[in-house]
């Protein structure tokens, strides 16, 4: 069993979610209340550790209301420190990494309460790290990950729906939605269905999809 999970991200008309110089702010303030409303639907926002090195979020309900998700971490290697701010609320962080980390290398991170979730012993299983997070009752997951997560759980058929944010923008080079080498284009590619698209604010445009293939069986059915 695995949670329902959407990808969200806000990217230039080129596709970048960021700039070669990692600037990022892509939201029009319509587009982060659309994105607060996602993460107050969520049992859990995952973000990978690039995005807490580079901007240290929060991932708390400012422009919705109902109660924080977890914050869960992707983290291989420990970059993340344990004074991140998504692990601020003992029990409502998250750190999804390896199994070969001992009790000792992870005594910082469990002394603040921090939920460690070990999942593949010399790369992520991020099956398994799905599989444990529903048993930690994530049944609706939100991923505002860099390029390497997203392609890397799209990869995985583990993504059921893709929500995007077109801002009128071009960077011409910078990080991309979704970085890997799992696909080819021609054999292998992820294949998505339009669901709805809409203007959130005035030159942003809003567009859902789902996920045709690659993606496993989910337990249950997409937000309202």
């Amino acid at each position: 069993m695995r949670p329902y999970t959407i990808i969200f991200s806000t990217e230039t008309v080129d596709g970048r979610i960021a700039s070669r110089t990692g600037f990022s702010k892509l939201s029009c303030h319509e587009d982060l209340v659309l994105l607060h409303k996602l993460r107050a639907w969520s049992d859990a926002v995952m973000v990978g550790a690039n995005t807490v090195l580079v901007d240290n979020p929060s991932l708390t309900l400012r422009l919705a209301t109902g109660r924080s998700p977890y914050r869960v971490v992707v983290d291989a290697s420990l970059r993340v420190p344990p004074t991140a701010r998504v692990f601020t609320t003992p029990g409502r962080g998250v750190l999804v990494t390896l199994e070969r980390w001992g009790e000792d290398r992870l005594r910082e991170y469990l002394d603040r309460g921090v939920v460690v979730v070990r999942a593949g012993s010399e790369k992520l299983d991020l099956v398994k790290a799905m599989q444990e997070l529903y048993k930690l009752g994530v049944r609706r997951l939100l991923v505002e990950g860099g390029g390497m997560l997203n392609c890397s759980l799209l990869a995985e058929g583990l993504v059921d729906e893709v929500r995007v944010t077109i801002a009128p923008y071009i960077f011409g080079s910078g990080t991309s939605l979704a970085t890997c080498e799992a696909f080819d284009g021609e054999r292998s590619r992820v294949e998505l269905a339009l669901e709805s698209y809409h203007e959130v604010c005035p030159g942003w445009i809003h567009i859902a999809y789902r996920v045709l293939k690659p993606r496993q069986p989910i337990p249950i059915q997409a937000p309202s």
